[in-house]
């Protein structure tokens, strides 16, 4: 992909590499870890019901709020080189994460309704957490192919669609523990 680079963004791309962000993207791989803590507790939900009550303290941070608050060692060029990142990678980029933010709300808010901690979990609510654990997972696959400028893929999922398909409705959820 060709990207007609302004030239100032030109003149803070020879910065990004040493500091670990990509220099076509602008984006760096650390913001990964805000979503992969989240998901990583989530998959032991099903085992252990009561980590949910944990995993509902994780609230969406914008990529500025993670590197603000994070011990990357470059966190002020991360922050820097995301507001001049070229809008093919960052459009695609704010969409996927859009797209986490919200299953992962819609999945923590259904267990909390639910009340998988006193109720526990059926087999049907531990099936449903782990697909979405799934779609969770390939969408942190897309966030990696955009930091490191591979943005096709990720445009062409169409994103919307697959959300509306893959999240239940809350009304389908309570019928998985009644």
């Amino acid at each position: 992909m060709q990207v007609d680079y302004t030239s100032e963004q030109l003149a803070i791309q020879p910065k990004l590499a040493p500091a670990n962000i990509n220099p076509d993207s602008f984006l760096a791989t650390d913001y990964l870890n805000h979503f992969n803590e989240i998901v990583m507790l989530m998959e032991m939900i099903p085992d252990m019901p009561e980590l949910i009550e944990e995993a509902v303290e994780w609230s969406p941070k914008t990529y500025c709020q993670h590197f603000e608050e994070s011990g990357f060692q470059a966190k002020d060029l991360a922050i820097k080189a995301y507001e001049l990142a070229p809008a093919q990678f960052r459009q695609p980029f704010e969409d996927v994460c859009r797209e986490m933010q919200s299953i992962i709300q819609a999945t923590l808010n259904g267990l909390i309704a639910v009340n998988v901690v006193e109720r526990g979990m059926s087999p049907a609510a531990q099936t449903l957490i782990r697909d979405r654990i799934e779609i969770l997972q390939n969408h942190l696959m897309s966030l990696n192919q955009v930091i490191h400028g591979k943005t096709e893929s990720v445009i062409e999922a169409s994103l919307p669609e697959a959300h509306q398909e893959d999240v239940q409705s809350q009304e389908e959820i309570d019928k998985l523990f009644d």
